[in-house]
């Protein structure tokens, strides 16, 4: 075993850094160049380019005692997780050593105790006994593998022809990459060189291997291999984003034309429907005979897609237990802004006579724009015609022009071209009082108390106004109401 220290050698030259950047130092503690470049020679064809091979050496200035000092723990935390440096590479050699014997000797008790296979430290690590006692004569120390790939070295004060030596091992610690390509004679020849007395021999064989190798070579290769199809490979890349730029857009086109085509053909589906309604003069359309037949409805206007219309009926849609909750109430708001002549107590009567026990029955009316595109609307503030004149403008939508959830549903009849049902929402509209709504109902109080019209019908058809209807229900006489009233 010799103990010059090997520098200067091709395969661990810059040149050959340059070449072998997967196969280098990991954490560098090295005596000498030997070690890396003997990997070198042996993995340059058996290590595949994309993966990575790591020597690691630390060396420990520790004593003996100092060691002794420590708990197991400790010990192993600083021989093995602050020293096994793995740093991701696919294949690992790491020795650790001291440069005191006895605190070796140490290391070595400490280590063989608490490190190997169920062990707490390098648990899925086997201890390799067989290379142990191999070196036994030349050396003292411990060899853990793992999976073939990882290899890790305790030894008791390396010295400089130990560091040699244990190269002559090396297809021990990567075995995985020899059993399929074993050694040739000259590989042989260059490890067993390792362990003779002189370097001589050693530095020969090394450098044999650099000329085999051709380092400069193999570095143009490297550096120029594609070189003059560096343009070609670019256009290359820049074609197929062209090209799928291009795909993306055509599929974005004929999306977009296939839904297109798909609104053209319903269009003309609908286009054929109309022509068909609008080709058959046959007879009145529906909507036609809904507004001749029916009397409530007058027509005062039509205009395009708008037609503007009164609805009269009576007011028969609302809520009896809200009614009944408040009309006794002669504080809520039934009563607010009532008549001068007209007393609480006598509307109280009213009220019950109309939406109670049902003696009499309110006539009431509206006006609404009704739009076939933009929807149904009512009007506030109407000046109605004159057929209107026994009915009593319906309070809240003359004040306010609010007919509430019916535009809505006018819409959806539209939208099924039911237009006759459409038209029939602001009739029942017209119809509606909410007695919930304080709003509403005071409007009603107010237009009801003050109504000069005759809008209260009996059951006999004979037409009353509200202070005829009240004088009646007191018992008294019609007939010599306060004309003024």
């Amino acid at each position: 075993m010799f103990n010059k220290a090997i520098y200067g050698t091709t395969l661990a030259s810059e040149a050959a850094d340059r070449l072998f950047t997967n196969i280098s130092y990991g954490y560098v503690d090295v005596p000498d160049q030997s070690f890396l470049a003997t990997l070198r020679a042996l993995l340059r064809k058996r290590l595949p380019h994309n993966e990575t091979m790591k020597l690691s050496c630390r060396i420990l200035h520790l004593t003996e005692s100092a060691i002794s000092g420590m708990s197991a723990s400790q010990a192993m935390n600083l021989f093995v997780t602050e020293t096994v440096h793995f740093s991701g590479a696919d294949y690992n050699i790491s020795i650790v050593t001291t440069t005191n014997a006895d605190a070796g000797a140490k290391m070595l008790e400490i280590v063989r105790a608490n490190a190997g296979l169920g062990k707490r430290y390098l648990g899925d690590y086997f201890r390799k006994d067989d290379l142990q006692v191999f070196y036994a004569r030349k050396l003292k120390a411990l060899f853990y593998t793992y999976n073939n790939q990882n290899t890790v070295i305790f030894i008791d004060h390396m010295e400089l022809k130990h560091f040699h030596a244990l190269q002559m091992m090396i297809p021990k610690y990567l075995s995985c990459l020899f059993a399929d390509n074993p050694l040739t004679e000259a590989e042989t020849a260059l490890l067993k060189s390792t362990g003779s007395k002189s370097a001589v021999e050693y530095e020969t064989l090394i450098e044999e291997f650099a000329k085999d190798l051709d380092i400069r070579a193999e570095l143009i290769r490297g550096k120029l291999a594609g070189f003059e199809t560096v343009f070609e490979r670019a256009r290359l890349d820049e074609i197929r984003n062209e090209i799928n730029t291009f795909q993306g857009d055509y599929d974005y086109h004929i999306s977009m034309l296939r839904d297109i085509s798909n609104k053209i053909q319903d269009r003309k589906y609908t286009l054929a429907g109309l022509e068909c309604a609008l080709n058959d003069c046959s007879g009145d359309s529906e909507l036609v005979e809904y507004f001749m037949c029916n009397k409530n409805l007058s027509l005062i206007k039509v205009n395009g897609t708008k037609m503007e219309f009164v609805a009269h009926g009576y007011a028969d849609i609302y809520d009896a237990e809200a009614f009944g909750q408040y009309v006794g109430n002669h504080r809520g708001y039934m009563y607010g802004g009532l008549s001068s002549s007209v007393t609480k107590a006598q509307m109280e009567k009213l009220y019950r006579a109309i939406f109670g026990d049902c003696q009499y029955r309110l006539r009431i009316c509206a006006a609404y724009t009704a739009d076939m595109r933009n929807g149904l609307s009512a009007f506030s503030n109407y000046n109605f015609p004159p057929e209107s004149r026994t009915y009593l403008p319906n309070p809240h939508i003359q004040n306010h022009g609010c007919i509430g959830t019916y535009a809505g549903r006018f819409q959806e009849y539209m939208q099924k071209k039911d237009y006759v049902g459409a038209i029939d929402q602001a009739a029942v509209s017209a119809r509606n009082l909410n007695f919930y709504d304080s709003a509403a109902i005071g409007s009603l109080a107010r237009s009801l108390s003050c109504a000069t019209i005759k809008c209260i019908e009996k059951p006999d058809g004979t037409l009353l106004t509200p202070r005829e209807a009240i004088i009646e229900l007191e018992g008294g006489d019609t007939e010599c109401q306060d004309p003024l009233f």
